[in-house]
């Protein structure tokens, strides 16, 4: 099922990384690094999940995101087809994935707003009832499968309800490029790059429909929605008594609806710009944009195509914290330097290819020369920046303790008013990190995090 003479399929992909040229289109190598990304935020995001399901599998809110972080997965693996150079054969198993992709981007929106059943604000405190918030972790996947094979049904085909898929395959400079396309799909131009070092290779093209299109911009418009409704739940929670632990979970659903619709919402604006001034482009004849235009789009693009990645992770992360933070011991000191880590490495992804696209055609290899560029300095200072960027998350995702942490902690708090710890009360503690299920190194964080915490009230005073 790969590409004929293709050859061995690193030296392959090395190629095509090297080659990455906006000016040009040859951006493959772009599109496997995209791909193969996705796979992995799929199987972070499947992981998250998990854990989630595993803390309480029976509470509704747990199985209600565990499904959403699923279906969140299932959605940033958008062109995992373009992960390796398949042949043609693929084009079915694209095609009824791509009714699964759109299958998840609807139910995503879906779960998005119905998140106000777990914290509801004042006014649609309805939402809080027991028979609709305990069934709507299967409820709406059912609802939502109906809806989309309403859809196909009346459009006739898969192909007429999402669009068409194509497949082209370009070998040689001086060879026709060979188009391929499920049947039923609308008749497209292809076309091949005129960089003779490009050759061969192949991709994938997703055709569109007016209901794609719909569900392309639908996940960023409700994650706005859902981000109000979570800013009402958190202020009306923050301000009742007993329910700080409700409104530090709103906030954290909160922030990840605003980042992912902050994040994605500006780069779909982008393309929406793009094709509203420009007309349709033709992702499978790039020759026929216009020179000036194709850098632009391409940025435009796969700027998109890295917003799915990046809110993904983002919303996955922060979810989980919400859900996970006060019944997995340590679980938000894990997702804060995951998270760091993961920041850390995206942005110095995105300095590389910057400073690779810069120095194109001024110096020979300017991927390498890009990546010790840029790569060296942030050796030496990822300390500092890695720091930096954890206060940052540590402002998202804010120190938070299990019961049973907490119960430890008040206990150490009681034997250390008078700021003397005996021989006895040690004993004391020990047994009760037992009874806890607390181990050693953690027992001594808590102990660490109160000490701390008692100076930087005496600090303030």
């Amino acid at each position: 099922m790969a590409l004929e003479g293709m050859g061995p399929i690193l030296p392959y992909y090395w190629d095509k990384f090297t080659q990455i040229n906006f000016q040009t289109g040859d951006t493959l190598g772009l599109t496997y690094i995209i791909c193969i990304l996705s796979i992995l935020t799929l199987i972070v995001l499947c992981f998250l999940a998990i854990l989630i399901l595993k803390a309480r599998s029976h509470a509704p809110e747990n199985r209600f995101m565990a499904i959403l972080l699923f279906a969140e997965g299932y959605r940033v693996m958008a062109s995992w087809y373009n992960t390796y150079p398949f042949s043609a054969d693929m084009l079915d198993v694209m095609q009824y994935y791509r009714v699964g992709w759109y299958f998840c981007s609807l139910l995503c929106l879906f779960m998005y707003l119905s998140t106000i059943s777990f914290y509801p604000t004042k006014r649609l405190n309805f939402m809080a009832n027991e028979k609709i918030r305990n069934n709507l972790w299967w409820a709406l996947p059912v609802f939502t499968a109906i809806l989309i094979g309403a859809l196909i049904s009346s459009s006739g085909s898969v192909v007429g309800a999402f669009g068409g898929n194509y497949h082209i395959e370009c070998n040689a400079i001086d060879e026709e490029v060979i188009l391929t396309a499920t049947p039923g799909s609308p008749p497209i131009e292809a076309g091949c790059v005129e960089t003779e070092e490009s050759f061969p290779y192949s991709w994938f093209v997703p055709g569109s429909s007016d209901a794609g299109k719909l569900l392309l911009l639908a996940p960023p418009l409700s994650a706005i929605v859902a981000a109000f409704l979570m800013r009402g739940a958190w202020k009306r929670f923050d301000e009742e008594d007993g329910m700080e632990n409700q409104a530090n979970e709103a906030r954290s659903l909160f922030i990840g609806f605003a980042g992912k619709a902050t994040i994605k919402g500006l780069l779909v604006m982008s393309i929406v710009y793009m094709t509203a001034r420009f007309g349709d482009f033709n992702l499978a004849d790039l020759a026929s944009i216009d020179g000036d235009l194709l850098p632009i789009y391409l940025y435009c693009l796969y700027g998109f195509m890295f917003s799915i990645l990046l809110t993904g992770m983002f919303e996955g992360f922060m979810f989980s914290y919400a859900i996970l933070k006060n019944d997995i011991l340590g679980i938000d000191d894990t997702l804060r330097r995951s998270m760091s880590w993961g920041v850390f490495v995206f942005v110095g992804a995105v300095a590389i290819l910057i400073v690779a696209e810069l120095l194109e055609g001024r110096l020979p290899y300017g991927g390498v020369a890009s990546a010790l560029v840029v790569g060296v300095p942030l050796t030496v200072m990822r300390k500092p920046i890695y720091n930096t960027i954890n206060i940052l998350v540590f402002i998202l995702m804010p120190e938070a303790f299990t019961k049973e942490e907490q119960s430890y902690l008040e206990a150490y708090a009681m034997v250390m008013d008078d700021g003397i710890l005996t021989e006895n009360e040690r004993k004391l503690l020990t047994l009760q990190a037992k009874n806890l299920g607390l181990d050693e190194a953690r027992v001594e964080y808590l102990e660490s995090w109160y000490a701390a915490s008692l100076e930087s009230s005496g600090e303030e005073e």
